[in-house]
């Protein structure tokens, strides 16, 4: 299993490739949804949205965003998801989409696990990636040991970490009966994020 990183959206057509298990794509930094998270910590506000939306209106985010954030960034984030969303839908081949937005300032998700879903996009608009190990370099034996939070990852192999504004998608454990998911976790360091995460419905 490997990971394809690219410049190009027509990549994501690699995730169907039985030996891809990660596409990431490099995207144009939307300026004002990082000055979004700058408004957050200044202000020691965070989001915590979450909603379900058709992939073909752009409209959709609009009415889910509060309304105290300026016009430039709203929409700024609401071209973000909306394209983000589209996109999704088309590869999947589903309907709807379900979105997260979040600001973080700890861990979401502090222990190394895989995702029961078919697949899952993440984009962290700002602060660390999420972390991650490729498939054959997880130590079995340790992720399978519930009460553990070390790593569980064989010995000399670097954790990788997913690029701050790149469109990641992972696949998760529903994928295919012979690929677990990609085992993940968020970022250990300090600082806060600002993440969207995106899920098809099928």
């Amino acid at each position: 299993m490997r990971q394809v990183i690219s410049g190009q959206l027509g990549d994501f057509a690699r995730i169907y490739e039985e030996n891809v298990e990660i596409v990431s794509v490099a995207r144009p930094k939307a300026r004002n949804c990082e000055a979004l998270a700058r408004q957050l910590s200044r202000s020691h506000q965070f989001l915590r949205l979450q909603w379900v939306q058709p992939v073909d209106n752009p409209d959709a985010p609009k009415n889910e965003l509060p309304a105290t954030i300026d016009a430039d960034t709203h929409t700024a984030l609401c071209d973000e998801i909306a394209e983000a969303s589209e996109m999704l839908g088309e590869l999947m081949g589903c309907k709807r989409i379900g979105v997260r937005l979040e600001s973080l300032n700890a861990p979401m998700c502090p222990r190394f696990h895989a995702d029961q879903v078919p697949c899952r996009m993440l984009i962290t608009i700002s602060g660390s990636g999420t972390e991650w190990i490729p498939n054959s370099d997880v130590d079995w034996a340790v992720f399978a040991d519930l009460d553990s939070m070390a790593p569980p990852i064989q010995a000399n192999r670097p954790i990788q970490q997913l690029t701050t504004g790149h469109w990641s998608i992972l696949k998760g454990g529903a994928w295919q009966d012979s690929f677990g998911g990609v085992v993940h976790r968020s970022p250990h360091g300090t600082g806060e994020r600002l993440l969207l995460t995106l899920d098809p419905i099928f």
